[in-house]
């Protein structure tokens, strides 16, 4: 974006830069008063926001918890061509707010923030104690208050108050989910009715039986909140540009960007402040991409310390429950993280989706939409229906899908996957460094669970790091790179197209490095794989690569490590003449 022609500052208007007094109000009125074209600019120092004087909207976030009214501190709605611009500026946030909101607006910045929270929304305690009868933490109450309540540990703050109802373990000194933990659960088993303690003032005892034991110095982050305000929510937008922002804690998901076309990030990171004990960031997702399109553009970004996966890209598909006619269908939103969105605009492009094959039966152009409740609405299309569609079938908006570029990026160990992809438009993902606990990268596709759609057909990843990732079993866990569309019955054709994997390299303690389900024309081409010995390999799945119902693959010109452990390549079904492997066992 070019320099904005002219500047005010938030100072002007009676925010308080190195002050605890509430900056909302002083924030609010120089966006007001700013014209297109101008930077509003944050003096270097710290302000402060606080959820009572938010302001207050009804918004559906995807992925989200529905917790209307959001409380927003920094609004920008239906504004075009305004800069926000931090100089090394700390923004602290108290209690459960959006610190920033992007709604119908045009050529929007962000550039030069950090953002935190007075009093996190996590908490987290050192492990001091661990045996056969139970676990010890030692918890900071000056930094994650809490209470014990019949039994049970209850962290608190000045308006709320939340049982723990999961713990993530963190090795204290990679500062990564520990090895072997994951959602198995750091003691493999029920710990939530254990009985809790406090024998001395900041020192919880949880007295429980543990299969395994959390490690004596491994930091347990406990998790309490909800999903309900993102770090950043950016809806019904275009052009909009981040840069130099760190976003050291958040509430929901990092940035939440949904119906927006036109995205970058640069020198992004959601990840704990350096040289502190905190090893939390996001509650969930870093960088969420929720029915966008154009061009998404993440460069130089950083994440660790996340409860869920650092980036995500997807549309959302809808289920059919009624046909109403040749042109009209009532359609609903099947899950509860996805009511309230407007699914599709005149003239928007869907396909209509088996939801047992996830094949697309034909493409149809809206004439309308109708909303009905938060949950159903009633789509009126140019020409009838294919006759195949049946209730229970799905529709996605292909209109409504982006291409994207991620280059010279780190995604940290932190819990769940790195990177999960499904768009059909061209992906590239190059010179990034993956440290994942689950898969590195999520290739999926789904209308029966989640409903977040896609069917990718170019996608390359390349010159990419892959080290020691898959290190805890989770969901879609397969491989370094699982390509695992959820289709309950396989169709007559590939579901993904179009993934080259290629000048990569893998240091790999485990075997699967490659698991593919249902894809056409993928091809592994020039990739190096070392056998690393950081970790004891427990993957049940003991191939290297797993190709089920694919066809039109390319194996060459790898580099494999004759002590690698996954010299081997399982095939099931899909066309063995058009599967060409040369060079891998």
């Amino acid at each position: 974006m070019t320099a904005a022609s002219h500047s005010i500052t938030v100072d002007d208007f009676g925010a308080k830069p190195n002050s605890i007094a509430d900056s909302t109000a002083g924030v609010a009125k120089a966006i007001a008063a700013a014209k297109p074209g101008t930077t509003i600019e944050f003096s270097q120092g710290e302000y402060h926001f606080y959820r009572e004087n938010g302001i207050e909207r009804d918004l559906f976030l995807s992925n989200s918890d529905v917790a209307n009214p959001r409380k927003i501190a920094i609004l920008l709605e239906g504004r075009k061509d305004l800069h926000l611009k931090g100089h090394g500026t700390r923004l602290i946030f108290h209690d459960r707010i959006m610190p920033v909101a992007i709604l119908n607006s045009e050529k929007i910045s962000l550039d030069g923030f950090t953002i935190d929270w007075e009093r996190p929304l996590m908490s987290q305690g050192t492990v001091v104690q661990s045996g056969p009868n139970g676990f010890s933490l030692d918890i900071d109450k000056r930094k994650y208050p809490f209470t014990i309540e019949s039994g049970h540990l209850v962290f608190t703050d000045t308006t709320w108050k939340r049982r723990v109802w999961a713990f993530m373990e963190f090795d204290h000194e990679t500062r990564g989910v520990a090895y072997g933990t994951g959602d198995s659960g750091f003691t493999n088993g029920d710990w939530s009715n254990a009985s809790v303690t406090e024998p001395q003032p900041g020192i919880v005892h949880f007295d429980y039986k543990c299969t395994r034991f959390p490690r004596v110095g491994n930091i347990l982050v406990a998790r309490h909140g909800v999903r309900d305000h993102a770090g950043t929510f950016i809806a019904d937008s275009k052009n909009v540009e981040i840069s130099n922002v760190f976003y050291r804690h958040t509430s929901g998901l990092g940035v939440l960007c949904q119906y927006t076309e036109n995205l970058s990030f640069n020198h992004v990171d959601v990840a704990p402040e350096p040289m502190t004990d905190r090893v939390f960031a996001g509650h969930d997702d870093g960088f969420h991409f929720s029915n966008c399109k154009g061009h998404i553009t993440v460069e130089n970004c950083h994440f660790e310390g996340l409860m869920d996966d650092p980036i995500n890209i997807h549309g959302t598909s809808v289920q059919v429950v009624e046909k109403l006619g040749p042109t009209k269908l009532k359609c609903r939103f099947m899950h509860g993280q996805s009511v309230g969105l407007r699914f599709g605009d005149s003239g928007d492009t869907v396909s209509y989706l088996d939801h047992e094959s996830m094949l697309s039966r034909g493409k149809g152009k809206i004439v309308g939409v109708k909303h009905l409740t938060p949950e159903d609405f009633t789509v009126e299309l140019a020409e009838p229906v294919p006759g195949s569609l049946n209730v229970g079938d799905a529709l996605e908006n292909l209109t409504w899908t982006p291409s994207a570029t991620i280059r010279h990026s780190e995604f940290g160990c932190v819990r769940a996957r790195g990177l999960l992809v499904s768009t059909p438009r061209k992906v590239v993902v190059e010179d990034c460094i993956f440290r994942s606990s689950g898969a590195a990268i999520l290739i999926s596709g789904d209308a029966n669970g989640w409903f977040e759609s896609g069917a990718v057909n170019d996608i390359t990843i390349r010159r990419n790091r892959f080290e020691n990732c898959n290190s805890s079993n989770y969901q879609f866990g397969d491989a370094v790179i699982s390509i695992h569309p959820e289709i309950p019955k396989l169709g007559t054709s590939p579901f993904h197209h179009g993934i080259t994997i290629e000048g990569n390299t893998f240091n790999a303690f485990d075997a699967p490095i490659l698991w593919a389900l249902s894809v056409g024309n993928l091809k592994f081409l020039g990739n190096t794989v070392h056998q690393s010995n950081t970790y004891k390999a427990f993957h049940p799945k003991a191939p290297g690569m797993t190709l089920i119902g694919c066809e039109d693959v390319q194996v060459h010109d790898n580099k494999i490590d004759p002590k690698f452990l996954g010299n081997t390549v399982k095939i099931e079904g899909g066309n063995l003449k058009s599967i060409d492997i040369k060079g891998w066992k």
